[in-house]
């Protein structure tokens, strides 16, 4: 399992809360070609906000005072680790989703990667102690602020709230305090000067950004020699001055852009196939292109805008990056060392998954 929750900072964990909507495993069990809104959910929730944000009911069940992880130096409890996977709810509703049908083996990860939060919180100095604590005390407030805008701003719906979700200000504080001493405890060796070395090491693609119109010709459905030539035709139609965004909206095959007439707005041309890489590094900025084949079938390409991002913008990016591989060289060398024994409660999702 990815690092979820200590590798990102206090005020990226300020997420966008109404991913749990509609009641988050309720949702999933839900006919998909039924709005929500004809659901009688969906109604409750029109009527009662708080039914958008059921209680994280729990896999398993473990005493509180029981040992969950055994580690060189401390231990976590079975209150400690629900109150982790409860405060994790309460912030992402859709990682709750994740610890409702989770196995053994899941439960078994979130466990590890909380003791290694405790782990790395456990060496940080006083200064950082402080600096976490304040930031966890904000970050509450944002995420508050977040959750009565759904509740008309109510804050005795708030609280009625939190003490449906079995959480309370001081566990949210206290597991972001951890987290945030965890990401103080890796950033000290992240400075600038390093950060600036991998900016400097970096290929052109790598530091580039583009706005990108496209409309992608499929060669699912088609022949190869039919998509072409519909192609050819419609950079032909918009060399004559037709209208990118209405002819994208009509013909494109490629669904994450149709609705925003075959825009991709400032983003990593990386993150694209090699072809479609090169010509959003390479064509000339304003003019339609000819087709690029892929595998997909053929793009017709306008770049719009492209630029090179500075170190500066660029900076809290890698730091991101450099503090995901922090984890991942302190998990690989030095947490599973430290763990002396797991023992994790059976899930009740294990049987299920045996049928």
């Amino acid at each position: 399992m990815k690092r979820s929750v200590a590798i990102l900072s206090s005020a990226v964990l300020v997420v966008a809360l109404m991913t749990g909507c509609g009641g988050k495993a309720e949702e999933a069990k839900q006919d998909p070609t039924t709005p929500a809104n004809q659901t009688d959910g969906g109604n409750q929730a029109a009527n009662d906000p708080l039914v958008q944000f059921p209680k994280l009911t729990l896999p398993y069940s473990a005493d509180q005072k029981a040992v969950i992880v055994e580690y060189q130096g401390g231990t976590v409890t079975g209150q400690e680790f629900e109150e982790f996977l409860r405060v994790i709810n309460f912030m992402n509703p859709q990682q709750g989703t994740m610890i409702e049908i989770a196995d053994s083996n899941s439960l078994k990860a979130f466990a590890r990667e909380y003791t290694a939060t405790k782990v790395l919180a456990s060496r940080s100095e006083d200064a950082m102690k402080k600096e976490s604590k304040e930031l966890a005390e904000k970050t509450f407030e944002k995420i508050k602020t977040q959750y009565m805008g759904f509740l008309g701003k109510d804050e005795a719906q708030f609280n009625k709230l939190m003490e449906g979700q079995g959480v309370t200000k001081d566990m949210i504080v206290n597991q972001m305090d951890l987290i945030n001493q965890s990401i103080n405890v890796m950033k000290k060796n992240i400075d600038d000067a390093t950060l600036k070395q991998t900016y400097d090491s970096m290929d052109k693609a790598s530091r580039t950004v583009a706005s990108v119109r496209h409309i992608l010709i499929s060669t699912e459905k088609r022949k190869p020699e039919e998509a072409l030539k519909l192609s050819n035709d419609l950079v032909a139609r918009l060399k004559k001055g037709e209208d990118f965004a209405k002819l994208a909206t009509e013909f494109t095959d490629d669904p994450g852009s149709k609705q925003s007439g075959g825009l991709y707005e400032n983003a990593d041309v990386t993150q694209w196939v090699p072809e479609f890489k090169e010509a959003s590094l390479n064509q000339k900025v304003g003019e339609v292109g000819p087709p690029v084949k892929t595998d997909f079938g053929y793009h017709i390409i306008k770049v719009e805008n492209r630029k090179e991002k500075t170190f500066d913008e660029m900076k809290e990016q890698l730091r991101a990056s450099s503090l995901e591989k922090a984890y991942d060289n302190f998990a690989k060398n030095e947490l599973d060392k430290l763990i002396t024994k797991f023992n994790i409660p059976q899930s009740k999702n294990d049987a299920a998954e045996k049928k």
